[in-house]
């Protein structure tokens, strides 16, 4: 089949983006033809779909100049570019389906109809709540489709508060997420909220993200001396993520923490004493650090949608501590693969207790291979693929 595998980034920035990059690789290597939409940027991996990239936008202190910026506001509610070259890629490549990610703000919407228009099925993987809430971050009930209700939400400025909510109304007005033909998410917890929020319970699909080979296979890291014991953190360093708890806990169970990942702007390292900061890594380099690892943990406080770092430590047969928020707690089972946490006070007893040997997990092997078979990549596309055909289907009795 001819797939077009839509995201903003075109570089492994976040979990959204290692996933993409990830199906990506397993779909070419199942036979099927993939092609890429995106947006230019410095750091993109080189495709040969380029031609088809959005310019450059940015939002955030130092990562565009003020006439990209004024384009990126634009970009919250429509796109000419965009249009223009969705409609110049559906042409040329002539896709079976577009399976979408993260398309806002970067892509904006705006080409979602052109695809319904070519007669081609939608599939939009929900890596975050922006279909159905203001924030991408969390759905709030008490919120819902009343929009405006945000502003009274505790949470950024006034005035992106103001573009946040406006953005949403002119996304239900334009008729955008109505071209989505489904939804998969990875989590019964995000299918609940998105139905919570009104979205047809025949139009999602819950599909765990899977365990990719690039995951599994270490390279060795010789830039840096690692601690012989150390819990270790990998992901985002921002707000609601939990990195200056995790060090403190780190702090006071004797055990220093080790963080990998990109560290975002405003990130104040200082706030983490005695954290090791290691920077982004290859996939490779991760596996290395958690096989070397005593631990894994995350202490976000955010209603994740699935836990891709809790997958890939699963999958390695490491223990994995974190809070009992969003869907975590569908993947990790107290003294089993590790152990979830109601509040930080309670994920530091946990941990010291794991380190102190008072509690305990399965053995790595029955952890690796209980996640391999609820996980297993091909598991994933065999679904993915019945869930193309079906849509095909239908298309085609139209």
């Amino acid at each position: 089949m001819k797939i077009l595998e839509v995201n903003k980034f075109f570089f492994e920035k976040r979990g959204a983006e290692r996933h993409f990059f990830d199906l990506c690789r397993l779909l070419e290597r199942r036979g099927h033809e993939v092609a890429v939409f995106a947006m230019r940027h410095p750091e993109n991996t080189p495709s040969l779909w380029e031609k088809y990239f959005l310019s450059q936008v940015g939002y955030n202190p130092g990562d565009s100049d003020l006439r990209a910026k004024l384009i990126g506001i634009g970009r919250l509610f429509w796109s000419c570019e965009a249009r223009t070259k969705m409609r110049a890629l559906l042409h040329d490549f002539a896709p079976d389906i577009v399976h979408v990610h993260n398309a806002y703000h970067q892509l904006s919407l705006a080409f979602f109809p052109l695809i319904r228009e070519a007669g081609v099925p939608l599939i939009l993987t929900a890596h975050d709540y922006a279909a159905v809430s203001p924030d991408k971050d969390a759905y709030y009930p008490e919120v819902g489709r009343q929009y405006w209700r945000f502003l009274r939400i505790r949470k950024y400025s006034l005035g992106k508060r103001l573009l946040l909510v406006l953005k949403k109304y002119w996304e239900d007005l334009a008729g955008f997420y109505t071209a989505v033909d489904r939804f998969i998410v990875p989590s019964r917890f995000v299918a609940q909220t998105f139905e919570a929020a009104g979205i047809n319970r025949e139009r999602i699909v819950v599909m765990p993200h899977f365990i990719a080979a690039e995951r599994v296979s270490a390279i060795a890291l010789t830039d840096i001396v690692l601690p012989e014991r150390f819990i270790l953190y990998f992901g985002a360093m921002t707000e609601g993520k939990g990195v200056q708890e995790l060090s403190g806990i780190a702090s006071r169970v004797g055990l220093p923490l080790v963080a990998a990942g990109r560290i975002d702007a405003g990130f104040d390292q200082a706030s983490c004493p005695g954290t090791l900061f290691i920077g982004p890594r290859t996939p490779g380099e991760l596996c290395f650090l958690i096989e070397h690892a005593t631990c894994v943990a995350s202490a976000s406080s955010l209603a994740e949608t699935f836990g891709l770092t809790a997958l890939e430590t699963i999958a390695l047969g490491k223990p994995f501590f974190a809070l009992a928020s969003g869907a975590v707690p569908e993947m990790i089972h107290n003294g089993i693969n590790g152990y979830v946490a109601a509040d930080i006070t309670e994920l530091e007893t946990l941990i010291r207790g794991f380190i102190d040997g008072t509690r305990t997990v399965a053995p790595a092997e029955n952890i690796v291979s209980a996640a391999r078979a609820t996980y297993g990549a091909d598991r994933y596309a065999d679904r993915f693929e019945s869930l193309v055909k079906e849509l095909r289907q239908a298309f085609s009795n139209f």
